[in-house]
């Protein structure tokens, strides 16, 4: 099984995407789990630009085409979406690759509940399929690197990410 993971956020050090990189690396057999790098160069979404598609759109698309399913975290800012993500999901919402596509939420965060409802909302509109099982969440914001890593890392958290994935693979595999 191929997942796409998005990070919501486009900070350097990024909690989420320090978390989808958790991910990617405690995958179980069978699973890889791509971080995609680009979110930051898509171009504001207009309906105008879609007749020729800018070639970072094509990126997200393409990759979006061949995963299994796609691996979220994002941040909540001022209670919604962080601008740069849901303009990628905007540009995807019109698109053939995203209709059906498994999805499924975790959180470098206990307490983004506005953020969940809307990003939930969203990928409803654009016809993902979201994993219903609880979400994968861990408070890693405003701690510095080597306390996400050493929380990451423990025995007990790699299992559970792996869990999580099988969950995962199993509810994308099924019939949308």
């Amino acid at each position: 099984m191929r997942l796409l993971a998005l990070s919501g956020s486009l900070r350097s050090d990024s909690s989420n995407t320090t978390l989808l990189h958790a991910f990617s690396e405690n995958a179980p057999e069978g699973i890889t789990v791509k971080i995609f790098e680009g979110l930051g160069d898509l171009p504001l979404f207009s309906p105008d630009k879609e007749a020729e598609t800018p070639d970072s759109v094509l990126r997200l698309a393409a990759a979006v085409e061949v995963c299994d399913g796609i691996l979220i975290s994002c941040p909540e800012y001022a209670h919604g979406i962080p601008g740069a993500f849901k303009n990628a999901l905007d540009w995807l919402g019109s698109r053939f690759e995203i209709p059906g596509k498994p999805a499924m939420l975790v959180h470098a965060s206990t307490r983004n509940v506005y953020l969940r409802e809307h990003l939930r909302e969203v990928l409803r509109t654009i016809s993902c399929r979201l994993y219903p099982e609880p979400e994968f969440e861990v408070h890693l914001i405003r701690k510095d690197r080597p306390e996400i890593d050493a929380i990451l890392s423990t025995g007990e958290m790699r299992a559970a990410m792996r869990m999580k994935l099988e969950g995962f693979e199993r509810f994308a595999a099924q019939e949308g």
